[in-house]
């Protein structure tokens, strides 16, 4: 009983500060006269608009394995009132044709809403004084359909009760989209049954903002964690706690262009696959590399084997050149090829940028990560490949779980 009368008394509190708040905004004083019409004016437009949108960096495309065009960005949405606020829907305008392109609502705003601070948990509300974050991949057949700008109309639900209307709607959160190509890069690795894991615009790395140096990023925002099969579609043979099992572990990394080599860091352990020891900041990479590939793009390797890194800070390096074997090290729970772009030589303070790979070989998908597969994955048994619209690939990024094939370069 105690605790349901503190918590009556607390929504009572956030009501009388809300209204108080409220009043005091409007209990304006007599403006002088010649500023009466422009008072008036701005009285006839001004309205709380409880989420205040935002764009946290430029909106930016790449052309996907099935051939389609995807604009990639974040919508911020933070909430200025005291009280919990509900987002029911969400639109994206075509500035320029004058068109919404994408709407949300129900259960496709659900999939694409969360808190900043809990990206992988579904949240469509925000608490007060909270922020969250709509994550927007939106996806057109033609490249001609890209917009060049857009807007947002943002419509929200307020709790009863408050000087307010309960239903809101708002347009904000303009952005002009980055029209450039993305990167065109050379493969990281080399030869068949190569799987993207983790790959825009369903994975960890989508949604993993950092708070780093005073400011808010995402590096990963298209980073790629690469898996691997052999010739029977197995990732393992043997024991699933060894690195050596794997059958992808201390496979040739590759550079993707001709580059520069601005970091290079060869001093961390395998982790034991299964059973990873924590790690700090410092070691989260692991042993890792990274290239300047010129225009404002750095290519990031991460992972790799002890004793592998082939190159040294400063080293011109040429596309396809050695640079490091496939390993475990770092905050990683299994041997893979961590890979993305970013624009600066930050893995952390820096902002993810789209690329594609010249050419490859789209082989098929393999099934959902879930328990299931994880069992056949671990027994070392092969993985079963669907091979629907399998072909050869150019200029395109590998969507998640797409199983794909590299050239020697």
């Amino acid at each position: 009983m105690a605790t349901i009368g503190r918590g009556v008394r607390c929504v009572r509190g956030w009501r009388i500060a809300l209204v108080a708040v409220i009043v005091a905004v409007c209990a304006v004083g007599p403006a002088p006269a010649e500023a009466l019409g422009s008072v008036s004016a701005a009285r006839a437009v001004d309205r709380y608009t409880p989420l205040v949108q935002s764009v946290m960096s430029k909106p930016r495309w790449f052309k996907d394995s099935a051939g389609r065009f995807h604009v990639v960005y974040e919508l911020k949405l933070t909430n200025g009132f005291p009280v919990p606020v509900t987002v029911t829907s969400v639109g994206v305008r075509d500035v320029a044709r004058r068109r919404t392109i994408e709407t949300l609502r129900g259960s496709e705003l659900t999939a694409s809403m969360t808190l900043m601070a809990s990206p992988t948990e579904p949240a469509t509300t925000v608490p007060g004084s909270g922020i969250g974050v709509v994550w927007f991949d939106i996806v057109v057949p033609r490249r001609r359909q890209l917009p060049r700008s857009i807007r947002h109309t943002l419509t929200v639900a307020v709790p009863p009760g408050l000087p307010v209307p309960t239903r809101i709607t708002d347009r904000g959160g303009f952005a002009r989209v980055d029209r450039r190509p993305p990167a065109v890069l050379g493969p990281p690795l080399r030869g068949p049954g190569w799987i993207a894991l983790g790959s825009c615009c369903d994975g960890p790395h989508r949604r993993s903002i950092q708070p780093v140096n005073g400011k808010l990023y995402l590096g990963q925002r298209f980073a790629i964690d690469w898996n691997g099969v052999d010739s029977e579609s197995r990732f393992l043979v043997g024991d699933p706690d060894l690195n050596t099992s794997w059958t992808f572990y201390a496979k040739p990394v590759i550079a993707v262009a001709d580059a520069r080599v601005v970091a290079a860091v060869d001093r961390f352990p395998d982790q034991i696959p299964n059973h990873p020891d924590p790690v700090t900041l410092p070691q989260a990479d692991g042993n890792h590399v990274i290239l300047a590939m010129g225009h404002g793009r750095f290519a990031f390797y991460a992972h790799l084997k002890p004793d592998s890194v082939r190159v040294k800070p400063g080293q011109r390096v040429r596309r396809g050149q050695l640079i490091g074997l496939l390993g475990n090290s770092g905050s990683s729970s299994g041997p893979h090829l961590h890979f993305h772009v970013m624009n600066g030589p930050s893995p952390l303070a820096s902002d993810g940028l789209p690329y594609v790979f010249d050419r490859f070989r789209l082989s098929g998908r393999i099934p959902p990560l879930d328990d299931s597969l994880m069992a056949t994955v671990n027994a070392g048994e092969p993985v079963s490949i669907d091979q629907a619209g399998a072909g050869a690939r150019r200029r395109e990024l590998p969507l998640g779980r797409d199983v794909v094939s590299f050239g020697p370069d």
